[in-house]
């Protein structure tokens, strides 16, 4: 019930009076006839008023709860004020911890490539380091700096996610993309669809075997698509390190974006039929493969439109042939890949797409209509912005491990399970690279794809930010509160069942937890060995030819 005013008060006071009046005359029942009958007439008068009274406490106009917050007293406004000037400058603190953070792991990272220590990359490093910087929060018991640190998918989407896929798109090299983009269209679209339901179905499996943790067929499908995408950033942080072979690097690199939008659409739209209203049927399944044409398509046209857009723009304004304006000139081409994407983000489609698709049309016909020094450095002025953002990604996803509960009441067993599961879910890789090479012979340009190209492949799998930032928006949201949701209906296997014996779990702390630790395994121990393997099946560069690269 909203506070009563002070009118509505005082308008209580008197009414009560009245009151406390009848019962008081009420009492004094041995007076004489004389006086009772006078009596009487007040009391009648006195009843009126009451009602009267009692009426207009009823009736009487509140004002509402934002007029009664406006209405505080002094003291708990400044304690208002105050609140607000300690969360900003935990804000700031916090900002200053990922900046130490970001700086450490560069340093640290260059101290570990000084002395070869390559089973331990950069990105490992930079998990470690944001670790270690939440978990100096955690023991100086500061809240609100733990609340700061906290992943939050807006800011790893909107400011981290595309300056990297821009860069890599934009430094890419395009022809070698499209040559081999049916076998990456393959892995991005098909490979995807069919591990999202691969490992959804075998951890859904494990769950009713008894093995692990049992999620509910919607929530282990829901994890299939996300831990399904293989993170862009995790990959290119470190196959750029390394330097691959070309045909290799866009294959990759072509499948972990590409299927990034795939994951994306294709959790939403699993996530569409958690609504009783919508039930799995032919239309509404028909319904999400329009909706993924309309977002894939769509994105890549807007990604386009922008980049020819900025193509003929700069040879309209010919500023090649002004030296005095290269700074204006490189600035200038970071207007149109971020209107690109914010454009696809307002519009409900996929900015990852967008951006894409933006620095590839630029990088075709865009780059040519800079002047030379233009070209130099906006490969490199877009390389230092992608290398700090996807720094901080493994620095971000460090703090996570800590800021989240990913080690109160770990699902280990379910973590072991669904990591197998992602192990065969991968081997779409070799039947894609076997009906590419039904295509293609030892004459042909591309060559068929090799057995070393597709064990690098499925080997290169890595997850991180992306499914890590899906899976938390799951968690965040609730999306799936039931716990062992498996075994919903089954009340005697939940009490049989030793994963069960927690009431405060449930299936999405569950698929977050497993995602995390799946994240951080590919990122120790296949990230710290993929050194070994690229070296082991020669499928780096050549010194020379990855330094021209690096330095385009």
């Amino acid at each position: 019930r909203k506070a009563p005013t002070r009118k509505n008060g005082g308008t209580q006071m008197r009414c009560r009076g009245a009151l406390c009046a009848l019962a008081i005359v009420a009492a004094l029942g041995g007076a004489d006839a004389s006086q009772a009958a006078r009596d009487q007439k007040w009391l009648g008068k006195l009843s009126t008023k009451a009602r009267n009274l009692r009426s207009a406490l009823e009736t009487a106009p509140r004002r509402d709860l934002s007029e009664h917050e406006a209405a505080l007293s002094e003291e708990e406004e400044e304690l208002l004020k105050e609140e607000a000037e300690e969360e900003i400058i935990m804000l700031k603190w916090a900002t200053v911890i990922g900046i130490a953070a970001l700086g450490a792991t560069f340093i640290l990272g260059f101290l570990a490539e000084s002395i070869h220590l390559h089973w331990l990359p950069e990105a490992a490093i930079g998990v470690l380091v944001g670790m270690f910087a939440s978990g100096l929060a955690l023991m100086a018991h500061s809240d609100g700096l733990l609340e700061k640190e906290k992943f939050d998918f807006e800011f790893f989407m909107i400011w981290l996610l595309p300056p990297i896929i821009f860069e890599a798109g934009f430094n890419m090299n395009v022809q070698a993309f499209i040559a081999n983009l049916c076998p990456t269209a393959f892995f991005a679209f098909i490979g995807t669809f069919a591990s999202t339901f691969v490992v959804g179905g075998l951890v859904w499996w494990f769950g009713q075997m008894g093995l692990c943790y049992p999620l509910g067929m919607l929530a282990a499908l829901t994890f299939g698509s996300l831990i399904s995408a293989t993170d862009p950033v995790t990959v290119l942080a470190v196959f750029q390190a390394l330097g691959v072979k070309i045909d290799l690097f866009s294959m990759v690199f072509g499948e972990s974006v590409l299927n990034d939008a795939v994951a994306i659409v294709l959790s939403r739209t699993l996530l569409s039929f958690n609504n009783p209203e919508n039930p799995v049927d032919a239309e509404h399944i028909l319904g999400a493969g329009k909706l993924f044409l309309i977002i894939f398509i769509g994105s890549l046209l807007i990604g386009a439109v922008g980049g020819i857009l900025s193509s003929l723009t700069f040879k309209l304004l010919d500023l090649r042939h002004h030296d005095e304006m290269l700074y204006m000139e490189a600035a200038l081409s970071f207007v149109f890949p971020w209107c690109a994407y914010f454009v696809a983000e307002a519009s409900e489609l996929s900015g990852i797409v967008s951006i894409m698709s933006c620095g590839m049309v630029m990088a075709t016909y865009t780059r040519p209509n800079f002047s030379p020094r233009a070209v130099r450095l906006t490969a490199r002025a877009y390389k230092v912005v992608a290398l700090i953002a996807e720094t901080f990604v493994f620095v971000y996803l460090g703090m996570a491990t800590i800021t989240f509960p990913i080690f109160t009441y770990t699902v280990w067993h379910f973590f072991f399970w669904a990591t197998l599961a992602c192990f065969v879910g991968r081997l779409h890789i070799y039947i894609g690279s076997f009906l590419t090479n039904c295509f293609r012979d030892a004459t042909s340009k591309p060559p068929p794809i090799s057995p070393a190209y597709s064990f690098v492949m499925w080997f290169s799998g890595l997850r991180g930010g992306v499914a890590f930032a899906l899976a938390s928006v799951s968690y965040v949201a609730g999306d799936f509160p039931s716990t062992c949701g498996g075994f919903d209906g089954d009340d005697e296997r939940k009490q049989e069942s030793p994963f069960c014996s927690d009431n405060e779990h449930n299936d999405s702390l569950a698929m977050m937890q497993a995602t995390m630790l799946i994240a951080c395994f590919t990122i120790f121990v296949f990230g710290g060995a993929i050194t070994t393997i690229c070296i082991y099946f020669d499928v780096l560069l050549e010194p020379k030819t990855a330094r021209r690269i690096s330095l385009l």
